[in-house]
């Protein structure tokens, strides 16, 4: 009887060591980033009073304990580029908006919910912590890159 039980409680004990797959992983990073939906948009801050584009991911980084730049120029650089059509929750999107030489927002992919409606996490200095579709009139051509965490 001791054996059949160890027979059956040994697939159980391995497979709870198995690494947590990358998609869920980056699933915690969306979860954590839209906690701070509707928190306003305080340029150079990145705390639950008020946050800016490139603070809200900074935090969501360091709330899961990862070191990572403060601006988005600089966050674009981190993790490999990811094709436009191939972007999943978790991935890190980039634009510039305005005259500039360079990259000066960016936003969390939340969802997917079809090719042309995929929601990323941003502050807005609009209206703070946000959703918005990539595709819409106004994100769309302001669109540079996106690139994929690795967590």
């Amino acid at each position: 009887m001791r054996k059949i039980l160890l027979i059956l409680l040994l697939p159980l004990l391995f497979s709870s060591c198995r690494k947590t797959p990358a998609v869920n992983r980056n699933a915690l990073l969306t979860d954590v980033s839209l906690r701070y939906k509707g928190t306003p948009y305080q340029y150079g801050d990145n705390t639950s009073q008020g946050m800016d584009c490139s603070g809200l991911v900074f935090r969501t980084f360091a709330e899961l304990g990862r070191p990572f730049p403060r601006s988005s120029y600089e966050q674009a650089e981190i993790f490999p580029p990811v094709k436009k059509a191939d972007i999943q929750p978790g991935d890190l999107v980039y634009f510039k908006i305005g005259k500039t030489s360079r990259i000066n927002h960016t936003g969390i992919v939340t969802r997917i919910v079809s090719k042309e409606v995929v929601l990323f996490v941003h502050s807005s200095s609009s209206a703070g912590v946000r959703e918005d579709n990539l595709y819409s009139n106004y994100w769309k051509p302001k669109f540079v890159k996106a690139t994929r965490p690795k967590i």
